[in-house]
């Protein structure tokens, strides 16, 4: 049994699977309150479906990149019960997920999140030759600089396309595919199936060593000199 818990932007979400096959799932949007609503929506999905901590032999957990307080919520979340339960933790890459779920379609997949300043995050994956990989990994860009290295026709997808879409359909004309995506972009599922994966090659990660992936510094003005 898996749980899998994403906590990346105010869209979070916590889902129990059976080896990839989801039980239980269940997405909101926070008021910043990350840390008083994760806990208890974890309960309510074990009770929901009769089960407790100790059925879970893992926990997923989108590590980034993303909102840095939601993150740090979530991995803290993780690595607390992974110890306490003896369990492996399993971290995921939150524009994967955006990514998982267009895999198959034939185009590069490219995961878009708003970070602010006018800039976004951004990486691209493919599933060329049946192997799904990262072939950019995730960065910071203005739209003009994202559009600059597309070559070819891109799904772009992600929390964050929405704001940039009119802008990069202007630049980039037919090579952007931009499906209509409702909020929450990022499913349960995908996170669900990306953590089975990597758990099942029985390859995993310490505990103490995951971190969450960010890709500037938080915005903390420097006290005032009195």
């Amino acid at each position: 049994m898996e749980l899998s818990i994403d906590t990346s932007t105010r869209y979070a979400s916590v889902c129990l699977a059976d080896q990839a096959n989801v039980l239980c799932q269940y997405s909101w949007f926070s008021q910043q309150n990350h840390s008083k609503e994760l806990l208890p929506n974890i309960v309510n999905i074990l009770d929901s479906i009769g089960l407790s901590k100790g059925d879970l032999d893992c926990i997923i957990v989108a590590a980034g990149p993303g909102s840095f307080s939601a993150l740090r919520v979530g991995l803290s979340t993780a690595k607390g019960l992974c110890t306490s339960l003896g369990v492996p933790l399993i971290s995921v890459n939150t524009m994967e997920i955006e990514a998982h779920k267009f895999q198959g379609l034939g185009f590069p997949i490219c995961s878009v999140l708003d970070i602010g300043r006018g800039e976004i995050a951004a990486s691209i994956y493919s599933d060329a030759d049946q192997e799904w990989r990262c072939i950019i990994k995730e960065d910071i860009y203005t739209p003009a600089q994202l559009c600059s290295t597309i070559t070819m026709q891109t799904i772009f997808c992600g929390e964050g396309i929405k704001n940039v879409a009119d802008s990069i359909k202007d630049e980039l004309g037919a090579l952007a595919i931009i499906p209509e995506q409702n909020t929450p972009t990022r499913l349960p599922a995908s996170i669900a199936a990306i953590g089975y994966k990597i758990f099942s090659t029985g390859v995993l990660g310490n505990v103490s060593t995951v971190e969450p992936i960010y890709l500037r510094r938080p915005s903390i003005s420097k006290p005032r000199l009195r």
